[in-house]
């Protein structure tokens, strides 16, 4: 328990401040000392392994530190301001994420949870011990949103089904009709290409076995010539020999290139109705390369093959449709007992909650207040979930919408807290709900400001007690003018301005011994302690002493 005490005008509200920005609140250059470039705040939260921070950095691929967390702050003079997370800059929802699970600041700021009526729901649960339960209806509601949208999927392709499957159908008719399996379209071309140009092709062929083997003087039998008289050189001069060899391959490919042209000359036929039927399948295959836009007959085949799959899931979305039905009603089933299961232990934990913090309350000096808590249902006339007789909304959570409901005085109707309460009356209400919840919440740090708003005597000291005990569970910084509440701190912090010539200071400074005994003191009796005023301090320190 971290007791903050100091003047007012001191700047104890600097610390707060600080507190605020690491939980999220907008920077302004306003907090930006004069002559200087920017302001830091720096928080170094050391925490136990499994806390619920260290998956959430994993989760943002943010590196982890050996058991702690630091959240920086920069805000410049000029220009935005930069969140750190780990020396990893983050946004400041991500920064919301982290500050959640961290900190809650209760006073007259912006980050107080018990004003968001979301966290409601949340405070309730804890109480009822929910967690088991809130996690089987997370589990079933993941399986459901994954089959509902599969279901609306299958709807809509059922809703298109007729007339898409005729479009395939058609299709595939029209792609089997042209034998795609027996269609090489480059060896069609080739075999139209040189019907088209048998002409030229047999005029060349008659010309070619003319120069090569036929004439007399066809290039065969001049080599065969070439060949006698370079054996004869050979013979006498071995210079000639290495030719001898390339002149013999020579006639061995003029020969058999002879032959081969005059055995394809014999096979040459001209057939007009095979030309025509090319020239029509060449065309119909193009066609359907560009109809179907295919780059190539590959691509064609496989899109054919594509229709026969795409055939038979139109054939079975009936029976798809059927199974996911089934299996979405199945959910739908569970969803409404878990969230009636969920919904019994909420009205049960809140009748329950409100007499407990009703009692804390009344100790707390608001003897005149009471506390309300409601879980209800919301309607929503076209839900498949029905609780109770009623087509209730469907959330994340279950099916209950929680509001705190807060009358300050006997007689007032109870009205929505965050809209009523004042700031010290929400710390005290603060306080009262986290004393109930002390055992189950696990926030790690509390900062109660402006707690001690109206309350003096008795119920200073009985607030001194709850906050110590509540401090078994969590850190508390608590600012306070109460020498009854700063008596219980474990750390007493001491906060003072100094003004000099040319800048004004604000310093911490822990106090331990006489200085604290001197402060509170000064709480009781104003800043010139009496005897009396130091007696009743002692007083209170060993009050507060045996208590603990």
């Amino acid at each position: 328990l971290n007791i903050v005490t100091g003047e007012s005008g001191a700047g104890k509200s600097i610390l707060v401040g600080a507190l605020a920005q690491v939980a999220g609140a907008r920077g302004s250059t306003d907090m930006v000392r004069g002559g200087q470039r920017k302001a830091i705040i720096e928080a170094r939260f050391r925490l136990p392994d499994d806390h619920a921070v260290f998956p959430l950095l994993a989760q943002h691929n943010l590196d982890a530190l050996s058991g702690e967390l630091i959240i920086r702050k920069e805000i410049p003079a000029n220009g935005s301001s930069r969140i750190f997370i780990n020396d990893t800059p983050v946004a400041l929802g991500v920064l919301h994420q982290f500050s959640s699970l961290l900190l809650d600041l209760h006073g007259q700021h912006e980050h107080q949870s018990l004003l968001h009526p979301e966290n409601h729901l949340r405070y309730l649960d804890l109480f009822a011990d929910n967690a088991s339960l809130k996690s089987q209806f997370e589990d079933h509601i993941r399986a459901y949103n994954a089959l509902r949208q599969n279901k609306e999927r299958l709807l809509s392709e059922k809703e298109t089904a007729r007339q898409t499957e005729e479009l395939y159908r058609f299709q595939q008719d029209e792609l089997q009709r042209h034998d795609l399996d027996q269609a090489d379209l480059p060896a069609l071309r080739d075999e139209l290409r040189r019907l088209s140009n048998f002409e030229k092709i047999h005029q060349s062929s008659r010309l070619l076995t003319g120069l090569l083997t036929e004439n007399d003087t066809a290039l065969s039998a001049v080599i065969r010539e070439a060949l006698d008289q370079l054996r004869l050189l050979s013979s006498l001069d071995e210079n000639f020999t290495p030719y001898l060899e390339g002149l013999e391959q020579s006639r061995e490919i003029i020969e058999e290139a002879g032959q081969f042209t005059e055995r394809y000359i014999n096979t040459l036929e001209f057939d007009p109705l095979r030309a025509e039927f090319l020239r029509e399948r060449i065309s119909d295959l193009e066609f359907l390369l560009k109809k179907y836009t295919c780059p190539d007959m590959d691509a064609l085949r496989a899109y054919r093959d594509s229709l026969n799959e795409k055939l038979d899931n139109i054939a079975h979305v009936d029976h798809h449709l059927e199974e996911t039905t089934r299996a979405l009603n199945a959910h739908i089933t569970a969803l409404q007992t878990l969230g009636e299961k969920l919904h019994a232990t909420r009205v049960k934990a809140a009748r329950l909650m409100e007499k407990n913090i009703g009692g804390q309350l009344r100790e707390l000096a608001m003897q005149g207040a009471s506390f309300h808590c409601m879980p209800e249902f919301s309607l929503q006339a076209d839900s498949p979930f029905i609780i109770q007789d009623k087509a209730v909304e469907l959330f994340e959570d279950g099916f209950d919408t929680v509001r705190f409901m807060f009358s300050a005085n006997p007689g007032e109707a109870p009205r929505l807290l965050h809209k009523i309460a004042s700031g010290g009356e929400l710390s005290r209400i603060m306080l009262a709900i986290k004393t109930v919840l002390a055992h189950t919440d696990r926030i790690p740090l509390m900062v109660f400001d402006e707690i001690d708003s109206g309350i003096s005597g008795k119920t200073a000291q009985i607030v001194g007690e709850k906050i110590n005990q509540l401090s078994q569970h969590h850190q508390i910084i608590c600012i306070t003018h109460l020498p009854q509440i700063a008596a219980y701190a474990d750390a007493h912090i001491h906060v003072i301005k100094q003004t000099g010539p040319d800048a004004t200071r604000v310093t911490a400074r822990t106090l331990d011994g006489n200085d604290r005994l001197e402060e509170i003191a000064a709480l009781l009796g104003g800043a010139q302690p009496t005897e009396q005023s130091r007696a009743n301090a002692r007083e209170l320190l060993m009050q507060s002493g045996k208590w603990k």
